[in-house]
Parts: C-alpha cells; sequence; structure tokens
C-alpha cells in the first residue's frame, strides 16, 4: 500500500493560508493597544523653539521658562596657533635679456612671488618672471629677488 501524502500536505497547506491570513490582524490589535499606552519616547513631542521668547506675539507662550539658546561649549584648550612660515629669498637676473632659470627645493613650499626688482626691465609674473617645478625663471632682461614662502 502506498502512502497518501496529498490529504496531509491540502491540511498543512490550508493551515498557512490560514496563519498568513490571520497576521495582520494581529498586527493591527498590538498596533492599537500601542495607540492607547504611554510612547512619549517612541513620538517625541514638539520641539522646543530656537529663540528664547514667544514665537508667536499675541498667543500665550508654548514653552514657559524657556531659557534661550545655549552658549557654546568650550572644548578646555585655546585653538592651536597657525602655522609659522618661514621666508627665503633667492635673486635671478636674466643677462642680456636671456632666459634664465635660477633652482630652489621644492620642499613644502607655499607661496613664490616677486620680493623686489633690481632691473629697469619690468618683472611681470607669467610673462618675464615665474616659477616652475622646482625653478625661478626670468627672461628679457628682468631681474629681481623672490621670496619663498615655506610651511
Amino acid at each position: 500500500m502506498t502512502p497518501n501524502y496529498g490529504g496531509k500536505m491540502k491540511n498543512i497547506f490550508m493551515a498557512f493560508l490560514l496563519v498568513c491570513g490571520l497576521a495582520p490582524l494581529a498586527h493591527a490589535d498590538i498596533n492599537d493597544n500601542m495607540d492607547n499606552a504611554e510612547t512619549s519616547y517612541i513620538r517625541p513631542g514638539p520641539r522646543p523653539a530656537p529663540y528664547p521668547g514667544n514665537p508667536n506675539p499675541g498667543r500665550p507662550d508654548p514653552y514657559p521658562g524657556n531659557p534661550g539658546p545655549r552658549p557654546r561649549p568650550n572644548p578646555g584648550y585655546p585653538p592651536p596657533p597657525p602655522p609659522a612660515y618661514r621666508y627665503e629669498y633667492l635673486s635671478c637676473s636674466s643677462y642680456n635679456y636671456r632666459y634664465n632659470e635660477c633652482y630652489f627645493s621644492p620642499y613644502g613650499v607655499a607661496e613664490v612671488r616677486i620680493y623686489s626688482q633690481h632691473s629697469y626691465e619690468a618683472c611681470i609674473w607669467g610673462r618675464t618672471a615665474g616659477v616652475y617645478n622646482d625653478r625661478i625663471w626670468v627672461d628679457r632682461g628682468c631681474s629681481a629677488t623672490f621670496e619663498i614662502i615655506r610651511y
């Protein structure tokens, strides 16, 4: 004789459908009970006004005794001082109106600029003087002292 699983499987499937059909009703009952309970920690009330005083003039103050804005937190130590920059000076000249390069160490350079001009011809940044990687270049008779600012 062969076992008949069809009837048992049908009963199991029907029980599964019954449980799945009743699950939303069970959850609805739990949610209804949660609405009646005090759940202030789940649903916070209105936030206090960000500024002191009554936010709605002419109406009663909804937050009596509002202390106002809080003071800024003090970390307990002063902020760090600004970085100490080091200044170096390098003179570079264009002899006989020709192109010339003067090398410097590129480590920690924050800025390079013209400090003072020594020639009659103009030293114009980007035209007759400039910086490229680890060198200052001059051209067309520019002669100047350059200031190298390091971290």
